[in-house]
């Protein structure tokens, strides 16, 4: 089966630099097939199979959209989860998953349910900070170091404790509270961390590639020089007091 990789409305899922996963990813698989799917036309994964599908960290305003777009096809997203569809959202974007977004002036916007919890907004204190944590893939020997960036305004409320995407070493998790960050389920990822994500974590990158064409040894694109950037961030986070340069 070919790979079909579909990015969703990427003229809004930029921010952070998320656009460059799809760059990344893009020269990681030259042999599959990449569809970019704009907000004003119908998403591929309606009327077709595909193997991924991605969205990235947008503003507030383009979420509050987004939402109402993909909630008429959010049986089709859940059907696609089941079918082990590989998908990966990533800022604000992991924000429409959740059950409700409260919005700074308090109104509600409802999100997709596809996990359970909640989201605050506070356009008051805008966060801006480091993240190092440790992502488990199942069956692998050894756990995946993640480095990335959060950039938000909000903070969440839920149970991630069965459901997580990695656990905190540096940052915080699904709230200053939390040391559990994100949504994993399946092949379905939906993680705060911005960057881009991909390209900072080329280990990462090569275990989506596993799944996504379900061979192995696979090597993500720059891979020597990926690495090395990508070690020594990591050790650069483990620093004590380290800031995000903004």
């Amino acid at each position: 089966m070919a790979v079909v990789i579909e990015s969703l409305f990427p003229e809004f899922g930029n921010q952070g630099g998320d656009n460059g996963n799809m760059m990344y990813l893009k020269a990681s698989l030259p042999d599959a097939e990449f569809v970019e799917t704009s907000f004003s036309d119908k998403p591929a994964f309606v009327t077709r199979d595909v193997s991924f599908v991605y969205m990235g960290y947008m503003t507030e305003a383009e979420q509050e959209k987004v939402a109402a777009k993909l909630k008429p096809y959010r049986a089709r997203l859940e059907q696609l989860v089941e079918q082990g569809c590989v998908m990966l959202f990533t800022g604000s974007a992991a924000e429409l998953l959740g059950t409700s977004i409260t919005l700074a002036n308090g109104r509600v916007v409802e999100g997709l349910g596809l996990f359970d919890f909640t989201v605050t907004q506070d356009l008051s204190e805008r966060i801006a900070e480091v993240f190092l944590g440790s992502f488990e893939p199942a069956g692998a020997a050894d756990p995946i170091d993640i480095v990335g960036y959060k950039i938000q305004f909000t903070q969440a409320q839920g149970d991630n404790a069965e459901e997580g995407f990695c656990t905190a070493k540096v940052g915080f998790g699904l709230n200053r509270q939390s040391r559990i960050e994100g949504f994993h389920r399946g092949n379905l990822f939906a993680t705060w961390l911005c960057g881009p994500l991909l390209p900072l974590n080329p280990l990462f990158t090569e275990y989506l590639m596993t799944l996504v064409t379900g061979e192995q040894g696979r090597s993500a694109a720059f891979r020597e020089e990926a690495l090395a950037a990508y070690r020594k961030r990591v050790e650069e986070f483990k620093t004590p007091g380290i800031k995000m340069p903004i």
